[in-house]
């Protein structure tokens, strides 16, 4: 039986919070098994020089002696699974037979994982050494590997563990860099020396998301940083993160977040 803390433990990342001002995770070697789901379309997660964009549902399970890194911002539930003598041979070999990453497309499944993931998250956080709890967050924890691996055998949802196409790389590349200027379709297209229909098409079927949904992820993103440092106005976030005007800027944000950045920083400054 694993033991807590020792053996395994979990909690919630979120790279806005615990790598503020970080763009980018150093480059590191796996030395346990970590598996990871993700809430959101934004940033790229880095595994033995393969690119993943990551988007709500993406499923990273790295295993130790493999190379990674993240650019950021991402947020994910996390376990981290220590090698000891503690860990069955069969929770060894269910973690190597999955793939380093599935995209998780069948949103009941994908809500079930979610659930149990907190229901696991909360038991760390209220956990005693007691038996209960230890056998508790065993369970849980078999439980989550089961659901991974039903969702790893689905073949449509298996095939994201493949590489990211070039194109899709280095058009996240252009939009990282310039995302604060003309990042429309044509433009991104002329950067990437394709065609706009299979710039569409393509960065569609790798990531999930269309290149102008996934532009404005990341000025949504790169907002919510500049609203947490409070140092500016709204206009000069707005400008400075590509939107043309303030109240563009308001607009798409609360589509994107449910609140205004008004609201947002508010509510932010409040609660640190």
């Amino acid at each position: 039986m694993l033991k807590i803390n020792e053996d395994i433990y979990c909690g919630i990342f979120d790279s806005t919070i615990w790598r503020k001002g970080q763009t980018k995770s150093v480059t590191r070697k796996v030395e346990r098994y970590e598996i990871e789901l993700f809430h959101t379309d934004c940033g790229v997660s880095h595994v033995d020089g393969n690119a993943y964009p990551v988007r709500r549902g993406m499923l990273i399970c790295a295993k130790p002696g493999q190379l990674r890194y993240s650019d950021f911002p991402v947020r994910c539930n996390f376990i981290h699974i220590h090698l000891s003598e503690n860990i069955d041979r069969d929770i060894l070999s269910v973690l190597d037979s999955m793939p380093t990453c599935t995209y998780i497309e069948n949103d009941d499944r994908l809500e079930a994982l979610v659930d149990t993931f907190n229901k696991l998250g909360s038991c760390f956080i209220n956990s005693s050494d007691d038996q209960i709890d230890t056998v508790r967050i065993n369970a849980l924890f078999t439980d989550i590997l089961y659901r991974c691996l039903r969702a790893c055998e689905n073949s449509e949802e298996r095939s994201g563990a493949r590489p990211v196409n070039w194109i899709v790389q280095k058009t996240y590349g252009y939009i990282k860099k310039n995302y604060s200027s003309d990042c429309s379709l044509n433009a991104l297209a002329e950067a990437v020396n394709v065609s706009p229909n299979h710039l569409q098409a393509v960065f569609t079927k790798n990531v999930g998301i269309t290149p102008s949904k996934y532009v404005t992820v990341m000025r949504v993103e790169k907002a919510k940083k500049l609203l947490m440092s409070g140092e500016k106005s709204l206009l000069e976030i707005a400008l400075e993160t590509g939107f043309c005007s303030q109240s563009h800027f308001t607009k798409v944000f609360k589509e994107q977040t449910g609140k205004t950045p008004s609201l947002y920083q508010k509510e932010l400054l409040e609660k640190y």
